[in-house]
């Protein structure tokens, strides 16, 4: 009899005719508590300077899941370019319930409210600094506050249940919030649907595309919902930490819970190597300004390039709140440091961070630092260099198992 189970997940039960064993629940539990507990002791001491760079780091993630998850893919190849305003996005590959420009203004306005006032403070930075279309790839006939009505929805499952009992698994409130979510019309993955065509061989039957879930609102809370029952726990968002596959309804009960340890494992860890990076990236801005005035805000400006990814002089402006020749002179000294460049972009001027290979490529061809590129070179080399660090932690990943 052939095997007509869903590849998306790997717990099935035509595959399975009883629950996982209690042993690996144990295994993937201790493995995410020890990641979590890792990172939030590491975040309860973390300096002003690398916060704000992290911050910056994560709200980027957040917009690009969001944006992927919501049907626009391959968003972290055009992200910046559209947030600058340079480049429309891409036609949409799946249904979608909003545009791209109303996802990304509900998801700021949700982090500039985060109860962490380094996030907060981050994200109202990002906000002023949006540039992109608003309204663009409206979906004709949906709704025009699905986001906002997602977010609220995935508050109301997240309020815990009046006979809520307390739980050793210090991530407990992640199992409650899949459980509701499962059981929830607007997060469960939507059921199959096959359309019949006539062909000259015979009918074939193909599968439609499934309506996209905003699995981000749910990610967007589930840092906030575990730090209710950890006070000291900073309420990060966990890009990553709610899966689809662990919201299918046949699974067993340990089934879903090993999914969820291991996603909220992995989004811990990968949050651990963002503040990794910025750590490292505070180091090297202070090295390299060691001359410029105690007060200047070049660093400051680095740590959001670095961070969030390449802007326009504008968007520099509206961030930080200085006048143009303010940009001119951050911009300037950076660029001085070898810590920026300049880039042309159809006509307008980026301005981007140089991470520490760019720079050291540089200085050996004994180019200027302050580099004129055309087109989308700017923003090619910034999706690159993320791609590298996505590959260098998928081999950190596959080493440590």
């Amino acid at each position: 009899m052939p095997d007509f189970c869903d590849p998306s997940t790997r717990f099935h039960p035509l595959r399975s005719d009883e629950d996982a064993p209690i042993e690996d629940l144990m295994t993937a539990r201790v493995r995410a508590a020890l990641t979590w507990g890792q990172l939030q002791g590491r975040l309860a001491h973390v300096p002003a300077q690398v916060a704000h760079q992290f911050c910056a780091a994560l709200a980027r993630l957040l917009l690009v899941e969001a944006l992927t998850g919501s049907g626009f893919s391959g968003a972290n190849s055009w992200f910046s370019a559209w947030f600058s305003g340079l480049q429309p996005v891409p036609d949409a590959t799946a249904h979608v319930a909003a545009p791209p420009s109303l996802v990304a203004d509900t998801l700021l306005a949700e982090l500039s409210l985060s109860a962490w006032a380094p996030l907060a403070d981050t994200a109202i930075q990002i906000r002023a600094a949006a540039h992109f279309h608003r309204g663009e790839g409206a979906p004709q006939g949906e709704r025009g506050d699905a986001p906002a009505f997602a977010v609220a929805e995935a508050a109301r499952l997240a309020e815990p249940p009046a006979d809520d009992r307390a739980d050793d698994w210090p991530l407990a409130a992640l199992d409650r919030l899949h459980r509701a979510a499962a059981a929830s019309p607007h997060f469960a993955p939507t059921e199959r649907s096959y359309q019949l065509l006539p062909l000259p061989a015979g009918p074939v039957s193909f599968e439609q595309t499934r309506t996209a879930t905003p699995l981000w609102a749910l990610d967007l809370l589930a840092g906030a919902l575990i730090a209710r029952s950890a006070p000291a726990t900073r309420p990060l968002p966990l890009p990553g930490a709610v899966r689809a596959e662990a919201l299918r309804p046949e699974l067993w009960s340990r089934e879903r819970a090993i999914i969820t340890a291991e996603a909220a494992g992995e989004a811990a860890q990968r949050l651990s190597d963002q503040l990794d990076a910025a750590h490292a990236s505070v180091r090297e801005v202070h090295e390299a300004m060691t001359v410029l005035r105690s007060t200047s805000r070049a660093p400051l400006l680095y740590r959001l390039l670095a961070g969030f990814g390449p802007l326009r002089p504008l968007q520099i402006e509206k961030a930080l709140g200085v006048s143009k020749n303010g940009v001119r002179d951050l911009v300037a000294a950076l660029v001085k440091a070898g810590l920026a460049e300049r880039a042309a972009y159809e006509h307008h001027t980026i301005i981007r961070a140089l991470p520490r290979a760019r720079r050291a490529t540089l200085a050996a061809e004994g180019e200027s630092r302050s580099v004129e590129t055309s087109s989308g070179a700017t923003f090619a080399a910034f999706d690159a260099a993320m791609a590298d660090v996505e590959r260098v932690l998928a081999r950190m990943e596959t080493a440590r198992e």
